[in-house]
């Protein structure tokens, strides 16, 4: 502000001073030109008078009319043109006047020149002429020393005025030399005191007091600064405070982790080591005493056996399921449409007999871990195929919504479906809505499809009606460089 207030007072003092020397300058000028003038018709007037000398004398010596012409003209409009003039200048100039007219009179009524009184008027005329000289080459000289008065008081205001501009820029660049001192030493040195809190704030310490305080701009930004240290050291309380808990999570985690990997052990070797001896001990009894069961005895060791192998392909389904629940995503392009059609080769040759219509769309895309989405379509696609089986024109498609961003797929079937009033047990683990007898299966697969969907960032839902099939929606993320995809 300082920087910029003292060139405008300057500015304006100059713009104040230089007022009064304008007008004296204009008045100045107008002397000038008023004196110009004055001279101007002096010089006019004596030429005019000559003229009336000339032609009065003309006309005496030869009685010429037509030499009293001029006079006649200047005697019409002289007069008029006297007012300039001071009142002594302007008497002779008509006594000159009256004399000629006089002479020019004796003329016309016949005189001579050697009649006492045309001399007597003549010397007078020549009299009156030499005064009137006398006059005008005063007045002229008069006006000429006025006008050599006004030029030089004309340049002693130039003088003075170029003097004052001179001191006001002076002044001016003076102070504004001044004002860039101040700035230098006063508001650059709380900015850079405003620079070096800003540089502890981004590194992390804590704030000194330093010279930017102020109720200025520079004081506000100074105010804002120290209330964003102030957040930011709130915030680092906090985000101690939730780190703590995250690690606390993460070693409680790691806890659980370990207690899942030795549940996991005891269910591949406590578990699977009783259910092997009963299914191998009925196996024996129904070969070395099948003879001497009845039917009812029969059936009964057919269902243990039944029974131990569920359990144990339960038990498989189990550890698949805690196995996937710590895999790590490993993410690249991948082709889901070819892995659909390799999914849907392997389900042909395991029933080569069924006749399905499958409609899968070309160049379905993802960015995501093959081996889990090839899982996950084992199941989805899986589940399609054994609930279409007593369908009799069995359809199965796999697409894409366009536009949609995650990408949204589709799996839809025209099979058995189910009640949406238990949609919520779908995807719990072990829970089917289905008889085993009717559709078999462990309950398992929609599970670990959900949270496959899941460890990609996406989700799974689904739509059905009974008798009239299903559809399952999920969403991946499409895939960064459709080219790279084989």
């Amino acid at each position: 502000m300082v920087v910029v207030a003292i060139p405008l007072l300057a500015l304006a003092a100059m713009v104040v001073l230089r007022i009064p020397f304008d007008r004296q300058q204009q008045r100045a000028m107008a002397q000038r030109e008023q004196a110009d003038t004055t001279r101007q018709l002096t010089k006019t007037l004596r030429a005019e008078l000559l003229d009336v000398e000339t032609a009065v004398r003309g006309y005496v010596l030869t009685a010429d009319r037509t030499f009293l012409e001029p006079f006649d003209a200047v005697r019409d409009s002289l007069s008029s043109r006297l007012e300039p003039f001071d009142a002594e200048t302007a008497r002779l100039v008509r006594l000159e006047l009256a004399l000629a007219s006089e002479l020019a009179g004796l003329v016309e009524r016949g005189a001579t020149q050697h009649v006492p009184e045309v001399q007597h008027c003549i010397r007078q005329a020549k009299t009156t002429m030499d005064a009137i000289r006398v006059r005008l080459g005063t007045v002229e000289a008069q006006h000429a020393a006025r006008a050599a008065e006004i030029d030089a008081e004309l340049e002693r205001l130039r003088q003075l005025l170029s003097l004052i501009i001179l001191i006001t820029v002076s002044a001016g660049l003076g102070g504004a030399v001044v004002a860039g001192w101040l700035f230098a030493t006063g508001i650059a040195a709380r900015v850079t005191a405003l620079e070096r809190n800003a540089e502890r704030l981004a590194d992390g310490e804590r704030l000194r007091f330093e010279t930017s305080r102020g109720t200025d701009e520079i004081g506000s930004l100074d105010r804002a600064l120290r209330r964003a240290a102030l957040l930011l050291r709130t915030r680092e309380r906090e985000l101690r405070t939730v780190n703590k808990q995250l690690v606390h999570t993460v070693h409680e985690q790691v806890l659980l982790n370990g207690e899942l990997e030795a549940f996991s052990y005891s269910v591949s070797h406590d578990l699977r080591a009783p259910l092997r001896s009963i299914d191998g001990f009925a196996q024996a009894l129904r070969e070395d005493w099948g003879d001497r069961l009845d039917e009812a005895g029969q059936d009964h060791l057919a269902r243990v056996r039944n029974a131990a192998q569920r359990m144990g392909r339960l038990i498989d389904d189990l550890l698949k399921l805690s196995k996937l629940t710590r895999a790590q995503v490993q993410r690249v392009d991948v082709d889901l449409s070819r892995l659909a059609e390799e999914v849907i080769a392997e389900l042909s040759d395991r029933n080569p007999t069924r006749s399905v219509v499958w409609q899968i769309e070309d160049g379905l895309q993802a960015w995501c871990d093959p081996s889990l989405a090839r899982i996950a379509l084992e199941n989805l696609l899986g589940n399609a195929w054994k609930f279409t089986s007593k369908t009799a024109d069995a359809r199965i498609s796999f697409r894409a919504t366009p536009g949609t961003e995650p990408t949204l797929f589709v799996i839809r079937d025209n099979g058995a479906g189910f009640d949406m009033k238990y949609v919520d047990k779908l995807f719990a683990p072990f829970q089917r809505l289905h008889a085993d007898r009717d559709f078999p299966g462990s309950g398992i697969g929609l599970a670990t499809t959900q949270r496959i969907v899941r460890k990609h960032g996406g989700a799974i839902r689904t739509d059905s009606a009974v008798g009239a099939g299903a559809a399952f929606f999920f969403t991946l993320e499409a895939a960064v460089d459709a080219a790279a995809v084989a």
